[in-house]
């Protein structure tokens, strides 16, 4: 019964849609899980430590490669869908955007890794994980998602990862070779996403001649603010790593990579989740608060009910799970406390991103950039601290205690418009 309810509010083309999209997210979930073992064995937890820095690095620039285009973009082409004509001014205009931002964001990475020693130490490496911030820059997903061809979503990420996976299992042979295991990932992605571009620009006939230099700076010029609390919110999101290697070295930060990397499963599906719902929950919210509401308590509620399911088998399964990752929980018995601790962390992520949806649907855009930006602000300064008192371990207490300041903050944002809303 409860299945037919769900399929029932989903509707027969949303369920085969979310399916076909679950597919390609999957791919991103599970490569990680193949490698990771695969790659401990070889280059160590210190080789691992190394090559995250270089991921979390290029996942920061990427923020600002994007720009606005997974947010405004995709939104600008689902409401124009049917005119060729605005697709083409935005599809370029956009890719020449990303363009000038992508050479501006090399050179300015490429002066930060020549320049902080911190970085120089391991610049090749770092580097050569730029070629991911080219793969974003080219990848053309967010048309894709304004279009709903969760096909070619799919594509471009089963292809991509099958690339780098056989990739690492071929090149990855000896501990220093750490260094190609973000180029590989690059490499795998241009590819996809090549063939994605290539795709659309004969599909729909689409010129680059025909892009406009002062449409591409408008554009950047009028997305500033939302790729600020953007950056800021990678920031809290993929500069811990970056912290834990300078204060504690390459070998805590591996380790912190295999959890993180267990959380980063349900990071990654509480976004799957957040991007496929969000437009359906914004709709109904501008037709009907109530209506609107009653979903999103119905999706992210029975959501949240599964993750938990599986959170708790991860919880009793904290030792078997460190083994999967080559980790001995014998010799590392701090290791399961640690991961146990950091499985508390998804707990709280389902319930900030389900009120992230709200705030976005109620246009609480404003109140959103600062939190975003006090948070991120607060998180640096929690984790520096609490990883020089008590180690690892406060990497993943500061991460709860800033989602618990995140939710805190939503929850008061949000509780004026439930009042107005209700009092009409």
């Amino acid at each position: 019964m409860l299945k037919e309810k769900i399929l029932q509010k989903l509707g027969a083309k949303q369920t085969k849609d979310f399916i076909i999209y679950g597919i390609g997210q999957a791919i991103n979930l599970i490569s990680p899980l193949l490698v990771i073992p695969y790659i401990v064995s070889i280059c160590g937890e210190e080789g691992l430590g190394k090559a995250g820095v270089g991921f979390s690095f290029a996942l920061i620039a990427i923020v600002l490669v994007d720009y606005g285009s997974y947010i405004n973009g995709t939104k600008e082409v689902s409401i124009n869908n049917n005119n060729n004509e605005i697709l083409e001014e935005r599809f370029t205009t956009i890719f020449l955007a990303k363009f000038i931002l992508l050479l501006a964001v090399i050179s300015l990475c490429s002066i930060l890794i020549f320049t902080i020693p911190f970085f120089q130490k391991d610049k090749i490496q770092l580097l050569l994980s730029l070629l991911i911030v080219v793969g974003q820059f080219i990848n053309p997903i967010w048309f894709f998602q304004g279009l709903q061809n969760f096909k070619w979503i799919t594509i471009i990420n089963v292809l991509s990862k099958a690339i780098y996976v056989s990739a690492v299992f071929i090149f990855i042979k000896k501990p220093e070779d750490y260094i190609y295991i973000n180029f590989l990932l690059g490499i795998g992605l241009i590819i996809a996403s090549l063939l994605g571009f290539f795709w659309i620009c004969k599909t729909f006939s689409f010129s680059l001649k025909k892009c406009s230099l002062t449409a591409a700076l408008t554009l950047i010029k009028s997305e500033f603010s939302l790729t600020v609390s953007q950056l800021f919110f990678s920031f809290y999101q993929y500069a811990p790593i970056m912290i834990i290697s300078y204060v504690s070295g390459s070998f805590i930060a591996g380790q912190y990579r295999i959890i993180d990397q267990v959380i980063m499963i349900f990071r990654t599906y509480f976004q799957m989740f957040f991007n496929f719902i969000y437009a359906d929950i914004c709709l109904k919210i501008s037709k009907d608060v109530t209506t609107g509401v009653s979903s999103w308590k119905f999706f992210n509620g029975f959501n949240y009910l599964l993750v938990m399911l599986i959170l708790i088998c991860f919880y009793f399964n904290a030792s078997e799970i460190l083994v999967f990752f080559k980790i001995n929980p014998n010799v590392n018995v701090k290791l399961v406390q640690y991961l146990k601790i950091g499985l508390l962390i998804p707990v709280l992520m389902g319930i900030s991103f389900a009120l992230k949806q709200l705030m976005f649907s109620f246009n609480k855009n404003e109140q959103y950039i600062k939190i975003t930006i006090f948070s991120t602000i607060l998180s640096m300064i929690v984790l520096y601290s609490l990883i020089q008192s008590i180690g690892l371990k406060g990497a993943f207490i500061s991460t709860i205690i800033i989602e618990f300041i995140i939710i805190m903050s939503y929850s008061l944002v949000l509780r004026s418009s439930f009042v107005k809303n209700t009092t009409k």
